[in-house]
């Protein structure tokens, strides 16, 4: 009655997914130019780094498009 049931059960701890940061070709959507950015990749999903401005037009990145990732296979 009083063991542990099914959502207090041991379950085995998945390692933290690992973030990191790299440059990457972002669209910006005022100037509609390819610019280079810093993108933070986490797992298979990549985000624009909040706080970053088009080197053309000085519009927020924050909206783009990452165009080109490199990443190793």
């Amino acid at each position: 009655m009083n063991g542990p049931n099914r959502s207090q059960a041991a379950r085995p701890a998945t390692p933290p997914v690992p973030q990191y940061e790299t440059k990457a070709f972002v669209y910006c959507p005022i100037c509609t130019h390819t610019v280079e950015g810093i993108v933070v990749a986490t797992g298979k999903t990549a985000k624009v780094k909040p706080g970053q401005k088009c080197s053309r037009c000085s519009a927020a990145l924050d909206p783009g498009y990452i165009m080109r990732l490199d990443r190793a296979a």
